[in-house]
């Protein structure tokens, strides 16, 4: 199995998924690039949640979480902030979905502890628990439809 085709076969179960659990995850679907210093990364997702008023970015990689990883979700929160936020929205949060192997693990990345409607408790616990258990079932059925030869389409 392609490394690159099973993260192809994780986002697009993420891209589906979430949404049908909540109709206030808004998928914006196209994949955005940021390059600074030479360093190129892709926000894999991105949605907008309509009842906390934010944009919520999503990376997934192979391997442990490295500090370089929250540092870079953090610039990437920072251009969404400077660039694409609107009026009377919230901060944009992250994640950073990574698995190794058979194991899973999401880290919630923000620019500053949220103060408004976005808690500390709803990010960290609702929020982060729906990652994880997306993930999860995103990542057995991309897994499963690889094995069985069967192509969704990217994202």
């Amino acid at each position: 199995m392609i490394e690159h085709d099973l993260k192809t076969a994780i986002l697009t179960e993420l891209g589906l998924s979430l949404p049908e659990i909540s109709s206030d995850f808004i998928l914006i679907p196209l994949q955005m690039g940021i390059s600074i210093d030479n360093e190129h990364r892709i926000i894999d997702l991105l949605f907008y949640h309509r009842s906390m008023h934010c944009m919520i970015t999503v990376y997934l990689k192979f391997g442990e979480l490295q500090n370089d990883d929250i540092e870079w979700m953090k610039v990437n929160l920072r251009t969404l902030l400077n660039y694409k936020i609107r009026e009377g929205d919230e901060k944009p949060i992250g994640f950073i979905l990574c698995v190794q192997g058979n194991k899973e693990h999401v880290e919630l990345v923000q620019l500053e502890q949220s103060k408004g409607f976005i808690s500390k408790n709803l990010i960290e616990f609702s929020l982060k628990q729906i990652f994880k258990l997306e993930l999860h079932d995103a990542v057995h059925q991309a897994r499963k439809h690889l094995v069985n030869g069967e192509v969704h389409g990217g994202t």
